[in-house]
């Protein structure tokens, strides 16, 4: 009898995959089916064939749709961006490249603002929400341990799969053991110099309402690769639709550049700019 199923989990090469009905199955790939159907990740769709002791084993994985190399899940929907201010201070570039890369991989993507219980200064935070906001991003300023926003979050209809992202430390475990507490997710103590400790150490689905929500360990690094510098500029939504002198202009020294008007004008964040222009940096260093 062959059934399918949704892969929840890959630990040390073993996918666990659950139905429609909610039936998990610990599952295997004999050698040669291995060999034919690729590498298996977090999310795909597979069919399967029990066995007499419990388990299963896959004989196909299902047409993929889109993927994440890193963290490696399929068939991906959206993504929360987790971001902090305080404790420890989150890393503003990283942020944005988070964003752009969803851009140019046309992924759906929400910030989460955790712990705002933590930022004395409230300006900070109305701040930081207005800017995206502004932009066209959902914010999301929330604190698990003073339960603020929780509901808000939550009562946004979703569906497929969305991938929690964000450094260690910035709460996603915390976040999951409040939103869903059959999850029991340790949470580990900040280092001594202000990084979180890795907690997350395989990407899982959990289901969350009407939608799965991937926990995936924490990432502090990314790279844009597989992109050209117009796809980057573009992928900068406050001035995506801005109409330079020349059309194929980046924004940098360019002649009759409004962009760079707009920044020098305060129309646009220099934060957000500045994190622009070393994106560029890092792509002419990788590629020429």
């Amino acid at each position: 009898m062959t059934l399918q199923g949704t892969v929840i989990l890959l630990e040390a090469n073993r996918p666990t995959v659950t139905t429609e009905s909610g039936d998990h199955y610990l599952c295997y790939m004999r050698g040669r089916v291995k060999r034919d159907i690729g590498r298996i990740m977090v999310g795909d769709q597979v069919a399967f064939e029990p066995t007499d002791n419990g388990e299963a084993i896959i004989t196909q994985i299902l047409p993929r749709g889109l993927e994440l190399k890193r963290p490696p899940v399929a068939n991906v929907t959206g993504l929360f961006a987790c971001f902090t201010l305080n404790d420890p201070s989150g890393n503003l570039e990283l942020l944005d490249k988070r964003l752009i890369m969803a851009e140019i991989a046309t992924i759906k993507i929400e910030i989460i603002l955790t712990k705002v219980d933590l930022v004395k200064d409230r300006q900070r935070v109305d701040r930081f929400v207005a800017l995206y906001r502004s932009i066209g991003y959902p914010v999301w300023p929330l604190s698990v341990f003073a339960g603020i926003g929780i509901q808000e979050w939550l009562k946004t209809p979703r569906s497929g799969i969305w991938v929690l992202t964000g450094e260690s430390g910035v709460g996603k475990s915390s976040l999951i053991s409040t939103v869903i507490p059959e999850a029991r997710i340790a949470t580990g103590e900040l280092s001594r110099i202000g990084r979180g400790q890795q907690v997350t150490r395989w990407v899982r689905l959990l289901p969350i309402q009407k939608f799965w929500l991937a926990d995936t360990p924490g990432y502090t690094s990314l790279e844009l690769t597989g992109v050209d510098p117009h796809q980057i500029a573009a992928a900068f939504l406050e001035w995506s639709e801005v109409q330079c002198r020349f059309p194929n202009c980046l924004h940098g020294n360019e002649p009759g550049c409004h962009v760079r008007e707009g920044v020098e004008l305060g129309s646009f964040s220099l934060t957000r700019y500045r994190h622009y222009r070393l994106m560029l940096e890092q792509w002419t260093r990788r590629w020429n």
